[in-house]
């Protein structure tokens, strides 16, 4: 598996760390207002850096792994900070380092966001992929936790039809509609995004979860301090010890 295309994947990807890095500025540097054209209103900064992708996301009929019907948009977008991911459950390349990379920003993120950001991951061959599937599937990856700040992970499944979708206003698919279909073929990275502040970008999962961590501070997060801070907590375990990745990236 590697990558919805090669084609998307490359340019998504390096369009989106092009965008990473203008997120990396200081947001004084703007200037308190702009003037798109003569005669037109003013458009203030915040207006400025904010990504379309999130404003064209549909709000796609989805099904979570404990049955519950869900709306993308509605039920878990809006008001939090997202990391968006795809797999299928038969998948024996990428998916699996994938998720354990996964499993380790979670525990990241629960010092620094909490509940404040929800983690989701959709199957992209909903056609084999019933609830039941991707339950058992989300047990091995999602483990238990007593820690009440440790983020939301969802997995879910739905309509070949609303996948693709999704898939097409993520940015994640392929031109070439052959290997689109190739579930072998989807692209080993992840979308983060703030909805409320309208800043998203992908990055490939190979930059392992400490990168990974770091990079969801700097696009989706809150406030000035969470993406310009150069300090992180440690990470935390499940056993409240260091996290770690027992799978390397093929």
């Amino acid at each position: 598996m590697t990558g919805f295309g090669r084609t998307m994947s490359i340019a998504a990807i390096a369009a989106s760390l092009a965008l990473s890095a203008a997120c990396h500025g200081e947001e004084s540097a703007l200037p308190a207002v702009a003037t798109a054209a003569i005669g037109s209103p003013p458009v203030g900064p915040l207006h400025l850096m904010r990504h379309p992708m999130g404003d064209r996301l549909p709000d796609a009929a989805l099904v979570d792994d404990t049955g519950r019907d869900v709306r993308f948009m509605s039920d878990l977008v809006r008001n939090h900070a997202v990391v968006i991911s795809f797999f299928y459950t038969t998948c024996r390349g990428t998916c699996p380092g994938t998720n354990l990379v996964l499993a380790d920003l979670r525990d990241r993120l629960a010092t620094d966001f909490g509940r404040s950001v929800r983690m989701i991951s959709i199957s992209i061959e909903p056609e084999k992929d019933d609830v039941d599937a991707i339950a058992e599937y989300a047990a091995r990856y999602r483990l238990p936790t007593t820690d009440p700040d440790t983020p939301e992970w969802v997995f879910l499944t739905g309509s070949a039809d609303e996948i693709r979708g999704l898939r097409r206003a993520l940015e994640l698919y392929d031109r070439d509609p052959a290997v689109d279909l190739d579930p072998t073929q989807h692209a080993a990275a992840v979308v983060i995004g703030n909805h409320a502040t309208g800043r998203w970008s992908t990055v490939p999962v190979g930059v392992g979860a400490e990168r990974l961590s770091s990079q969801v501070s700097r696009v989706a997060g809150w406030t000035a301090a969470q993406r310009y801070s150069t300090h992180r907590s440690p990470p935390r375990g499940p056993d409240g010890g260091a996290a770690t990745i027992l799978a390397e990236q093929r």
